[in-house]
């Protein structure tokens, strides 16, 4: 599988947010960066193009003219990182949110954008704070979005704040 003008379809997948990588051999065809990983296309010593599966239906996409959005956010990230934290976060929690205490929906499962389930941590990355399991707990997107980059003693507060709001 191959794409007929490479330069175009380098250019479609950064309008829809990915992020075209520089090579790093010079057997790569493209590597880029998506919503669904890093994939690299690669040529052999006889010029047949590797395709990763996944990059297959990216392609597949492109072709049929639609408009899929590959942003590689860090979100998406931080959403694989909470996959691996979230059963020994409740284990040692509970599965409500830190903030609010309303039950969080298993990462991956369907819910609102504002009630997916985040990494929070109580002394803030942005202050300096360790990506420890001591340092983190589970909440909801809006809460942690509320919190921001409040010290501990203010997500306390607010965790107080809003527990007594229910």
């Amino acid at each position: 599988m191959s794409v007929r003008d490479l330069a175009h379809f380098e250019s479609w997948l950064t309008d829809r947010g990915a992020e075209v990588l520089d090579a790093s051999s010079e057997r790569e065809i493209l590597r880029a960066r998506t919503s669904t990983g890093t994939h690299v296309v690669y040529a052999d010593k006889t010029g047949k193009q590797r395709w990763p599966k996944e990059l297959l239906a990216i392609v597949s996409e492109y072709n049929a003219g639609r408009t899929p959005s590959l942003a590689a956010t860090k979100r998406g990230v931080a959403r694989r990182k909470t996959r691996g934290r979230y059963a020994a976060l409740t284990k040692r929690d509970g599965h409500g949110c830190f903030y609010c205490a309303r039950i969080l929906p298993a990462p991956g499962a369907h819910s609102t954008p504002d009630d997916e389930v985040t990494t929070e941590h109580l002394v803030s990355r942005a202050h300096g704070g360790p990506d420890h399991m001591s340092n983190c707990f589970l909440a909801h997107f809006a809460c942690n979005q509320i919190a921001g980059h409040l010290s501990a003693p203010e997500k306390i507060k607010l965790r107080e704040t809003m527990r007594g709001a229910k």
